[in-house]
C-alpha cells in the first residue's frame, strides 16, 4: 500500500537497540503527556498495575484519569523536572493541524500562528537526555506540514474497528504501519444520525466525556500496537489485529503489571 510522501521510512531518532532501564524497577513505564481524561491512561490501567505510570495536562483531570495525575502547563513550562519513564507518550494538541482550523481561522497559516505547534526539539531532546523512548502522535496534517516527523500511521479499520481515525506517530524505534483502506461505519462526526454514544462505545470510552474528548480519545488498539513494538515496554499485540498486520513473535511481552 502506498504511504504518504510526508511519512518517514525510518525513525528520526532510532534508538531501537535500547531496551530501557529495567534495573530501575520503580521507574514508571509510561509518562502520558497531554493526557486529557485518559484515552491512553485507560489502556495503561489495564496493562500495568500499581499505577506504574502517570498522566499530565494543563486541565485538572484528576477525578477522571485512572493513574497518578499531575496538573502542569506542558507548553509554557516543559516537563524538565518530571520523573523520567521508560516511554514518554506525547499527545500534543492538534488544533493547529486540524483540517477544520483553516476554516475557523481563515487560512492554514492563521491557524498555525494562533495555536501551539510541536516544538522542533523539546520532548525529543528531553527523551534522549534522560534515556527514554518517546512517541509523539497527531493528525496527518501535522506530518504534511513538517512539525511531526512521523514514521507510523494507523487507523481503526486495521484493527477491525468500525471507525477510521487516521493518526500519525513519530517513534524512537521501528514500528510498522497498521493501516487499511476502506469505508467506516462510524465516523468521528456526531452530526446527523450518529450519536456520541455510538462513537464512545466503538472506542470503549465513556460518552459522558463529551464530544471533543470522545472524538480525540486514543483507541486501545493504537496504544497497544505502539507499546508492543517499543523495546522498553512490555505489551501484547492487540487481539483484534487483522491478518494483514502479520502476527509475529512477541519476544518482550510479559504478564500485565509484572517486572522484566
Amino acid at each position: 500500500m502506498t504511504r504518504p510522501d510526508s511519512l518517514r521510512n525510518a525513525p528520526l531518532h532510532d534508538r531501537g537497540d535500547f531496551t530501557g532501564m529495567h534495573d530501575h524497577r520503580w521507574m514508571p513505564w509510561v509518562a502520558d503527556l497531554f493526557c486529557g481524561r485518559g484515552g491512553v491512561g485507560r489502556v495503561l490501567d489495564k496493562l500495568y498495575f500499581n499505577s506504574n505510570w502517570f498522566g499530565a495536562d494543563i486541565e485538572d483531570y484528576g477525578d477522571d484519569y485512572p493513574g497518578q495525575f499531575i496538573q502542569a502547563d506542558l507548553i509554557n513550562n516543559p516537563p524538565l523536572s518530571f520523573p523520567t519513564a521508560h516511554l514518554i507518550w506525547v499527545s500534543f494538541p492538534c488544533t493547529a493541524y486540524s483540517s477544520l482550523s483553516p476554516i475557523h481561522y481563515g487560512s492554514t497559516e492563521a491557524a498555525l500562528d494562533a495555536n501551539p505547534r510541536i516544538p522542533e526539539s523539546g520532548i525529543r531532546k528531553f527523551a534522549r537526555d534522560n534515556g527514554c523512548h518517546y512517541v509523539i502522535e497527531n493528525v496527518p496534517r501535522a506530518t504534511s506540514i513538517g512539525d511531526l516527523e512521523a514514521n507510523v500511521r494507523m487507523n481503526g479499520l486495521a484493527f477491525g474497528q468500525p471507525f477510521d481515525m487516521e493518526r500519525h506517530f513519530e517513534t524512537s524505534f521501528e514500528c510498522p504501519d497498521a493501516y487499511v483502506s476502506g469505508d467506516a461505519d462510524v465516523t468521528l462526526s456526531t452530526r446527523g444520525d450518529q450519536s456520541i454514544k455510538e462513537l464512545a462505545e466503538a472506542k470503549g470510552v465513556p460518552a459522558s466525556w463529551g464530544k471533543q474528548d470522545v472524538r480525540s480519545a486514543m483507541p486501545e488498539e493504537y496504544v497497544k500496537w505502539i507499546l508492543h513494538h517499543c523495546p522498553s515496554t512490555p505489551c501484547p499485540k492487540p487481539e483484534r489485529a487483522q491478518a494483514v498486520l502479520q502476527d509475529g513473535p512477541d519476544p518482550h511481552a510479559i504478564a500485565p503489571g509484572g517486572n522484566p
